[in-house]
């Protein structure tokens, strides 16, 4: 899902896009630990998202979706 002009890290809001959820839809799966909201981290006082762990995630979630159809 990444390319060479995506930043190493995502807000919220761009997050939440990527995965056409809310931004509050985010910050809850975030509240009850459910990816890929549990896996924002704080830096400083905001809230990031690393790109590479979100297509981790993606990829995982993915391969276990295929992998239980057949």
């Amino acid at each position: 899902m990444s390319d060479e002009k995506t930043p190493a890290y995502l807000t919220a809001e761009e997050v939440a896009a990527m995965y056409r959820l809310t931004v509050s839809a985010l910050y809850t799966q975030r509240h009850r630990r459910e990816a890929p909201g549990s896996l924002g981290v704080k830096v400083g006082r905001k809230l990031l998202w690393r790109q590479s762990e979100l297509d981790a995630w993606f990829d995982r979630t993915r391969d276990e979706a295929v992998m239980s159809r057949g």
